[in-house]
Formats: structure tokens, sequence, C-alpha cells
């Protein structure tokens, strides 16, 4: 009892004396230990008061067998008072449902996030034990069990918040797809004379949160059904009458109250239509619709489109289909004004409903200025204003979207930085208000004790306060509004015809300090480092990113005081911030990296290096830690390359051989982590297939199955490999896997057998695939497959290359190509460009049946060699692959991107200069001249070698 009085006053208990008589109750039934642990988990409770009630009708309402699991185990105590501090909602859960202890204290993977198989096995296994023929109330009941184990995971800290989004949206798609399972059933028992054609499909979409897969605590649920077949009578009921009534079906299915709530809400609003269309719309009413009806901001909603349940292929029909009217091939200011007028039209229509209240306003986090919708709005307008040009922008979620504007130079670093951290913390925010009461809230509660509590969970510090959460909520939503208005005006100014230089200044964000006061402060705490600076000479462009890179290094402070103690290798980053935006914006992100800078010079990486950097066995258990171990050392490496290629300039094909070396091992780990050994061998081709891989580069992936492979597993082998390799972490993705160059496209099936493969390039495939397949490298898993494979492909396209129409076909393909090129300095898809080299060296090797491995360089020498190109043209072609590959490889150094002309900007054409002088050891008076130089006499011979 002295306990209790004790604990009961170590807190600021809303009603003290309800708090004694609580403790004291608990004190006479739970052991001693327990008490004594009690104490310290109350303190760090957002809400003693709450968690105090909770716990004791938890003990209260289930007896003996809670206490005695409390009693036995602490972990699970921390796991119920972690709970019952941050939700009412599911505290009551938790004590209506007691068998959850058993489940949490059983729980061995905690620190794994939910694979949507898992879901599927707990609800059929739920579904068979719980009975009866509720489905809206087996639903709803499920889905609060799962949020039981989701919510700690987040609470506990062990789940990131896209974890945490993409664990709740992957439960919500298992949901949405019963539903539809069971309205099958349904709609069969109602209207048994029905037919449906085979060909009949129906589908559901998700769109808004859930097709972002950042789906909250307390979400709407934006959803589009959509059907297809030929309309002809159903039996009783026509095609459209059917859907239409299976789409109302499961609608009330998800959306129907039951004692355990709702489901989900269902908002059908973004449907065609809107409220006055159908609840289920075919598929050919949906394609006009979209192109020739909708106003733009249904347009901007599909970015987030995707599939959730029904027929899959359906679904993506329409996704395919929309993309060329959701991503326009040029500068679409359209994509900006909907935001602009979006927003506005929400800021009035919050302005009139606080009107109407009479409590008093307060910050909406989603609403307001500078809050959650400003994030997203501005994330999916630059999509649509580069999406057109660069396909890989195209992205569901917000921070995968923002992180891949980033890598593309459409988002400073330092905004980037500013956008995501804000958008997780107001997503927090947002989390922890829902959790409370399961309610859909954004607003901030009046009052100081609510507020109090809100901090306390929010910051996770059980002594914050309220002006602890608001001070940085308003700066962070005050400097988010800033650049939400700087980035629409420099749209703005682009579509009028906007300077590069221009933008160059709007991605230079302001920063709390001066650079001459950055420079003061580190002249005060080392001399060194600062005479290290001022002897470097930095131009304009060079000062703004060390003032970066410096103030980034100044909000760590160990980062800061490791760089004051290595003068050295802050002279290495002078040089790397002077010449190269891509590897500031590396070095701004982690300016630890810069201390690997010193020892770079003192050894040439050898490919051993990679085998050795990406040995994962022993230090990861798990496979979400093996790809977070992996992608670290992935991008510590990737820094190490590309840093070195400026610091000492090496030939280009050496630094690709070495990139495409990485990527091997990196294919080959991930392979390993997703355990795809077995049944799949993953094939490189284009650029990776001939090691000619490179910042920026996508990897051109093959898979094919082992024979024994059942297609299904092998499929989904597969997918795990392309999603370890491109999914959005806190880290970003490894590389773009492209899987398009397969069998049939973006048609065929993901992986493919080997016979599947023989028979394409025998019957079906165009004669210019020859050239494709010519790029073909086995990259991992099984070898026995590459055995057999690679012969019958070499075959089958030497056999192409000599049948009728062979060259023609090529000069087609190239000649395709030429026209979609848009850039007047490209030396790549222009006539005289790279691709004629590529093409030509491809057709010499398949018409004279002598096919080379190896890189381009590597092929012009071995086909010289073997009498196939005389000594003039060799040594032409030879000069231009390497000056091509070498601007190549120095435009990437310098901005981070893939782009086939030199850019306009001074700041970047020096530094580019400057490396291809150093690697080529020329004097090269214009770069630009003599590319196109080389271009006029490559044309020439690929046109003497190419005769139709």
């Amino acid at each position: 009892m002295e306990k209790s009085k004790q604990a009961a006053g170590s807190f600021a208990f809303r009603d003290a004396t309800r708090a004694r008589q609580e403790l004291a109750y608990l004190t006479s039934r739970l052991c001693a230990e327990t008490i004594a642990a009690v104490d310290p988990l109350l303190l760090a409770s957002p809400d003693p008061s709450q968690t105090l009630r909770l716990l004791e009708r938890l003990v209260t309402s289930n007896g003996d067998r809670c206490i005695a699991l409390l009693d036995s185990d602490h972990v699970l105590l921390q796991y119920v008072i972690l709970l019952f501090g941050h939700s009412y909602w599911l505290g009551e859960v938790l004590i209506q449902n007691p068998d959850l202890l058993e489940s949490l204290r059983s729980e061995k993977d905690m620190d794994r996030s939910a694979e949507p198989e898992a879901f599927q096995t707990g609800l059929k296994r739920f579904r068979a034990r719980a009975g009866g023929d509720d489905i809206s109330l087996l639903l709803a009941r499920f889905k609060k069990r799962e949020y039981v184990r989701i919510v700690l995971r987040d609470l506990l800290g062990i789940a990131t918040l896209a974890e945490t989004t993409a664990e709740i949206s992957a439960l919500a798609d298992v949901l949405i797809a019963e539903a539809v399972r069971d309205s099958r059933v349904e709609m069969r028992r109602r209207y048994p004379r029905a037919m449906l054609p085979e060909t009949a499909r129906f589908a559901v979409l998700s769109l808004g949160k859930l097709g972002g897969n950042e789906l909250n605590y307390s979400s709407d649920v934006d959803l589009l059904f959509l059907y297809d077949g030929p309309e002809v009578a159903a039996g009783e009921l026509s095609l459209r009458e059917y859907f239409v009534r299976q789409a109302q079906l499961i609608t009330q299915t998800l959306s129907r109250t039951t004692v355990e709530g709702a489901v989900f809400r269902i908002d059908l609003r973004l449907r065609p239509l809107g409220q006055e269309g159908e609840p289920a719309v075919a598929l050919d009413q949906a394609l006009h619709y979209y192109s020739h009806t909708a106003h733009d901001w249904e347009l901007q909603a599909l970015i987030k489109a995707r599939y959730s349940a029904g027929d899959p292929d359906l679904a993506r029909t329409l996704i395919r289909a929309v993309q060329p009217r959701v991503y326009v091939k040029h500068v679409n200011f359209a994509a900006v004004e909907t935001a602009v007028n979006s927003r506005r039209k929400m800021g009035e229509h919050r302005r009139r409903a606080l009107a109407t209240r009479k409590e008093p306003p307060t910050i909406d986090v989603k609403l307001d200025r500078g809050g959650i919708r400003d994030i997203e709005f501005l994330a999916q307008c630059l999509q649509r204003v580069y999406g057109g040009e660069e396909p890989w922008l195209r992205s569901c979620g917000t921070l995968f979207s923002l992180q891949k504007l980033n890598d593309k130079g459409h988002l400073s670093s330092s905004d980037f930085r500013e956008l995501s951290v804000t958008y997780e913390f107001l997503r927090t925010i947002e989390h922890r208000l829902q959790l409370q009461r399961g309610q859909q809230l954004h607003h901030l509660p009046a009052t100081e004790p609510e507020l109090e509590v809100l901090a306390r969970g929010v910051l996770r510090d059980s002594n914050a306060g309220a002006t602890g959460l608001m001070r940085p909520l308003r700066e962070r939503m005050g400097r988010v509004a800033a650049i939400y208005e700087r980035m629409v005006h420099h749209q703005k100014q682009r579509e009028r015809g906007g300077t590069e230089a221009g933008a160059d200044s709007y991605y230079i964000g302001a920063r709390e300090l001066s650079f001459d006061q950055l420079m003061r402060r580190i002249e005060s705490d080392s001399p060194a480092t600062h005479h290290a600076i001022c002897v470097a000479k930095l131009s304009p462009h060079g000062r703004r990113n060390l003032h970066r890179f410096l103030g980034s290094a100044m909000s760590v402070a160990e980062s800061y005081a490791a760089l004051l103690a290595n003068p050295a290798a802050v002279s290495q980053a002078l040089v790397l911030l002077e010449a190269s935006d891509y590897l500031c914006d590396t070095l701004v992100r982690q300016p630890s990296l810069a201390l690997m800078l010193p020892a770079l010079g003192k050894a040439q990486p050898t490919p051993g290096d990679n085998a050795r950097l990406f040995a994962l066995d022993g230090l990861a258990r798990d496979r979400n830690e093996s790809l977070a171990v992996l992608r670290k050392r992935f991008y510590r490496a990737g820094f190490a390359l590309a840093a070195q290629d400026v610091l000492s300039p090496r030939p280009a094909f050496a630094s690709l051989k070495q990139n495409t070396q990485m990527a091997d091992e990196a294919i080959r780990s991930a392979l390993r982590i997703v355990q795809g050994e077995g049944k799949l061998a993953v094939f490189a081709l284009g650029r990776l297939g001939t090691e000619e891989c490179d910042i920026a580069s996508d990897a051109d992936l093959l898979f094919v199955r082992a024979p024994e492979a059942d297609e299904e597993s092998a499929r989904l082998d597969a997918e795990r490999l392309v999603h370890a390799l491109s999914a959005y972490t806190k880290d970003g993705p490894l590389f773009t896997v492209d899987a398009r160059l397969r069998p049939h496209g973006g048609e065929g099936d993901l992986v493919a057998s080997v016979a599947q493969i023989e028979r394409y390039l025998t019957e079906e495939a165009q004669p210019w695939e020859a050239l494709t397949y010519s790029k073909l490298r086995f990259v991992a898993g099984r070898k026995d497959i590459a055995t057999t494979l690679l012969p019958l492909v070499w075959h089958q396209i030497v056999e192409a290359a000599f049948r009728p129409g062979f060259c023609a076909s090529v000069l087609e393909m190239r000649g395709r190509l030429e026209k979609s090129n848009r850039f007047a300095g490209s030396f790549k898809l222009a006539a005289g460009g790279f691709y004629d080299i590529d093409f030509l060296v491809s057709y010499i090797m398949l018409t004279q049946a002598n096919l080379v491995e190896g890189n381009t360089h590597e092929r012009l020498i071995r086909l010289h060699k073997a009498g196939l190109l005389t000594a003039p043209v060799f040594e032409t072609l030879l000069q231009a692959a390497v000056l091509y590959r070498t601007t190549d490889h120095a435009i990437r150094l310098v901005t981070g991107r893939a782009r086939p002309e030199l850019p306009t900007a001074e700041h970047a054409r020096q530094p580019i200069a400057r490396i291809v002088r150093g690697i080529l050891r020329l004097e090269l008076s214009d770069l630009q001249a003599e590319l196109s130089s080389t271009q006029n006499v490559v044309r020439a011979i690929f046109a003497d070698v190419l005769k139709p």
C-alpha cells in the first residue's frame, strides 16, 4: 500500500483520489515485482490517468489468468501499458479480447512487418474459429485485433512510418479482397439465374492514402470498382446491373456499422463522374472518361491508383492506359494550378468551418498551410510536371516520390530533407490523434492537458510539455509553406521560360547562418580546417555547396567534431563540392562520408572488393535487416567509386565495369536474402548486360525459372527481388529494375522458362530484338539455367540476323530512336551518337556469327582482332565510344542524372569538361564541338556498313 501511495504521488493524475484507489486495487491483486515495474512504465506513459484506469479494468474484467500473465511476463506488461497510454480505443479491444494477451506473449516476429500472406492466413484461421454469418462484424473485429500488433510496433519504435502505413494498407487490401470473395458467393445466392460470360472481369482499385500504401489508423478508403466483358444479358441481370450490385454489396459490407464499428469508411467520389456516376464503371467507359472528360484534378488523383482486389490484369489495363493522360510529355502547369486551386478551396472551406464552430481554432496538421496535404500535393505536382519525360518518377507513395524527385534533381536535398522529415512528423501527430479514440482527426486538441498528452506521445518524452510540441510544429509547417510557395512560383517561372541559372539559384535554400557566419565559427573551432577552405579558392557555386554541407554537418555534433579533426578529409570534400552537385547532395545527407575520402586514392579497388563488401553472412538474420545492411554498404561503395573518379580520374570503361560488378554483387546478395537462388536465374540486358552500368542507370533484368520450379512461387521470388532492389526505404532504393525487355515486354509474364524464351525468339520476336538479346549476360541464381539458355539464345539471334530484311529492321528501329530524340545536342540518340556504335557493333557480331562478350570497348577490340573492322574504322569507333562514354560518365558524376547532352549551366559544364580532359588526357577547348564532329564521322561509318 505504501508503494501505491508513492506511485500515486509521482504523476499529475487528473483525479488523484481515484488514482490511489486504482493503485491500491492493483497492489492487492498483482505481485510486488509487477507493481514495482508498473511505476516507471506509468512515468513514461503519455497519459498515466487513462493507463491506470484501463489497467484496473483489464485486471478486474479478466481475473486470475490475466493476473498470472502480467505477473509472469513484464514485457507483456510493457506492451499493455504502452497501448493503454496511447489509445483508449485499442485499450478497449484488449480488455474485451483477453486472448490477445496470449497472442502478444507468444509473438516471436514483432520486429518484422506482416506480409499480406500472413494477414490472409490469420483471417482464414480467425474466420474458422469465429463462425457466424456477419462478414462485416468479422472483418471489423479482425482489423482491430491486427491493429494491436501494428500499433505496438509503431509505439515501440520498431517500425518506421513507411512500414506502419504499408502494413495498415496491406491489411486493408486483404480485408477488401475478402469482401470481394464474399460478395461473389452472396451474388450467386441472390441471383441464381445470373450467368456471367466467361470473359467478364471485376477489379477493385484503390486511390488516395490506400493507393499510396500510406493508410492511416483511421482513414477514409478511396475505391474505384471496375468491370469488363461483353455487354449481354447475364441471365436475370445485365452485365452492368450485375457488377453495380456487386459493388454496392462490397461497399455495404465494408462500411456498415456493427458493434465493432465499420471496417472502413468507403469513399467512391473519385470514380468517373463522382457522386453522379455509377458505383461500378465499365473499362471502356472509364477509358473514354479519362481521355475526354476528366478534370485535371481527377487525372492527378490517378497518380495513386493501384490494384487492391479482384482481377489484377483488368486493374493494370486501366492504369497503363491512363498513364499518357496523367503524365504528359511536356511541362504541365495545369498540375500545379490544380494543387493551388485545391488548396485554396480547402483553405476557404476550413475557414468557413472554423467560423461556425464554438470551440477555439487549433492547428490542422492535414489542411492548414504547410500541412500534410501541401506536401502530398507538391509531390504530385512535380511528378506530373516531370513524369512525362521521366517514367521513373511515377510512383504512388509520397515519401518514395519525394526521394525520387530528389534523386533526379527536381527537388534539392535541403528541401527534400525538410519535406520528408516534416511529413513524417505531421503523420506521426496525425496517428497519435487518431489512435486515441479511433476517430479521423487532424486538428490538435484545444485544451492544455490534452496537448500535453499529445506532446508526450509524439515526442516520446514523459517530461514534454505543449510548448515542446507546438514550437517545432509551427516552425516546420512554416518552412513547408515557404517551400510550397517557392516551388509553385518556380514552376510558373519555368512555364514562362525561366533560365537554368534561375533554377539553380532556386535550389539554394535559406540557411539559419550565413556563409560568413559559418566560416567565422569554423575559424574559431578549427583554424586548420578554416585554412584548408580558404586556400581552395571555391567558385560561387562551390561556396553554395560548401554552405549546404557545413550546415548539415553542424546539425550533428559528432559529424562536425570528426570533420574538424580531419582537415585532409575536408580538403578532399571541397574538390567534390566544387565539381559535383550529385556528390554534394550525398555528403549533405551523410556528412560523415567525407571521412573516408583521404583513403580513396591510396589503393585502386579490385573486383573482389565488392564480394567482401556485400558479404552478409552472420551479420544479419532477418530479411529486412539484411537488406538494410546491403543498402547502406551499396550506397557507401557507390559514393566511394564516384568520389574516386572525381579525385583521381580513370578510364570510363574501367569505372563502368566496377559499377557493374557492384550492381551484380548487390543483385546476387538480394536474391540470396529473398531466398530465390534455387528457383531463378537472373540475366542482365542493356547497359548492365554489357558491363556499362553507371550512376542513375536502370537495371534491365530478365528472370528465368528452373524447369522444376512452380510458376507462381518463381514469380513471387522475382517480385520479392524486384521489391528488394527498387523499394523505397529511409536509405532509398538500390536502383530501379526494368524488366520490360522480357518476351512480350510489359504484357508478358515476369518470369519465363527457357522453352518460352526460345519459342518467343523463334516465332514472335521482331528481328531487331536480336540486338537486344546480344547483350544477355548471366548475373545470379541458377548457373545451370545459364548453361542451357545462353547457347540457345545466341543460336536464335544469329539465325534471325541471316533472315531477309534484318538490316532494314535494324535501320527502322534506329530511325525510330533517332526521331524520339528531343535534345539538340544529344550524343546518344541523335545521328552519329552512341546508339550508332551500339547498333553497329551488335549488327556486325550477329551477321558475322562472331558473338563476343564484354563492354563496347572490349567488343570493338575483339572484332578488330577478328578482322571484322578495318584499322581506320576501328580507331575511329573506339575513340568515339570512349569519348561518348567518358562524357556521359562525367555528366552523371557531376549531376547524378542520366542526360544525353551537356547541361547548359556553366557551373555544371566546366567540371564535366575538366573530368573528360583528365580522363582522356586531351586538350579539348570545346567539348560540344568535339562531340558534334565525332557524330558526323560515326554516322558516315554507320551508313556505310548498314546498307538496306
